[in-house]
């Protein structure tokens, strides 16, 4: 009876590891830069967009993994009393063609894409302050500024970009954007997170109430919001979940340590893959409040800041050093 209950409770384990979500890398770009700056990327189709901090917006072919090519590079500078002023490629987003670039001091680039190998600027947005991150809402743009919070502009006339709300948080530099209508969330590393209600409509963009504040303890890195649970890569705390639903106030209600920093978080289906320091972790959220983990790929020779799915693949950004980066390629399963 003891032995038929090994054996039963064997196959059940078997059962589960069969399921569970796992990744092996299958290709790998690498290159050398002096002073790069690692934040996030994007994807579209075939075409991958990489920021580089002052090196710029680099743009790679990615149709065949086993041999990934650059297409093109986006630069830019402007002349302010009679001084050349570069800008910053910190984070991007493409949409239908368009790639929002984040571009520090020179603010927001709205970029043609349509031909990788010549983007070309459709419009740009830039008031004194430099922007680090943004997200896209219908015809808005939220932009997370370094050291002074959140604005909102309106993109319906690119010739003519208006603010249409600001909401200035002194020494607060937004480094990720959750929207959840009537709520905006900005996470500012160790400055937390800070929750804003705006009245309906929405898109009207006018603050209900005071912004809530919430500290982690930890740099909140980056945080992805399912239904009332809020998932956050919370840096050395590891990963944290949060009931959200009071409404949308953070209530721990998990955490678990990670391997190393958790910097990056991304969802699908039923999983969750991790950035933090040299792993990558997997874990299964079909129950939203106890991740549980099913599997880590480590390189000690790899820093992993930034994650991304493409068609059946994880990208994933490392630095190695200070001079080396790049994307390992791995096959999900």
């Amino acid at each position: 009876m003891k032995r038929l209950s090994l054996i039963t409770i064997f196959l059940i384990a078997v059962a589960a590891l069969s399921k569970a979500q796992y990744i092996f890398p299958v290709s790998e770009y690498s290159s050398e830069m002096k002073n790069f700056e690692l934040s996030n990327f994007d994807i579209s189709d075939t075409v991958l967009y990489l920021p580089l901090g002052k090196s710029g917006l680099h743009i790679l072919n990615i149709k065949d993994i086993n041999n990934i090519s650059e297409l093109s590079v986006y630069t830019e500078y402007e002349k302010r009393s009679r001084e050349k002023i570069y800008g910053i490629a910190h984070c991007v987003k493409v949409i239908n063609n368009r790639a929002y670039l984040s571009y520090g001091p020179l603010g927001l680039k709205i970029l043609d894409v349509t031909d990788p190998t010549m983007p070309y600027q459709l419009g740009t947005y830039y008031r004194y302050q430099d922007v680090y991150c943004s997200e896209i809402y219908e015809n808005y743009a939220l932009l997370g500024y370094i050291d002074m919070g959140l604005e909102i502009v309106d993109l319906s006339d690119l010739d003519n970009i208006n603010m249409v709300s600001r909401n200035n948080v002194g020494g607060f530099t937004v480094e990720n954007i959750q929207i959840i209508p009537p709520y905006i969330i900005i996470l500012g590393g160790k400055k937390g997170l800070r929750t804003f209600k705006f009245q309906e409509p929405f898109t009207k963009f006018k603050q209900a109430e005071f912004p809530r504040d919430y500290l982690t303890g930890n740099d909140a890195n980056k945080l992805l919001v399912r239904g009332s649970i809020g998932y956050l890569a919370n840096d050395l705390k590891g990963l944290t979940v949060l009931n959200m639903g009071l409404p949308l106030y953070p209530l721990e209600v998990n955490n678990i340590k990670t391997e190393g920093r958790a910097t990056d978080i991304i969802i699908d289906g039923n999983y969750i893959y991790l950035a933090c320091g040299k792993c990558i972790e997997v874990y299964d959220i079909k129950d939203p409040e106890k991740p549980v983990k099913v599997f880590e790929y480590i390189d000690k020779d790899k820093k992993f800041e930034s994650l991304r799915l493409y068609d059946n693949h994880l990208f994933a950004l490392y630095s190695d050093g200070s001079r080396d980066y790049g994307i390992v390629i791995f096959q999900v399963e």
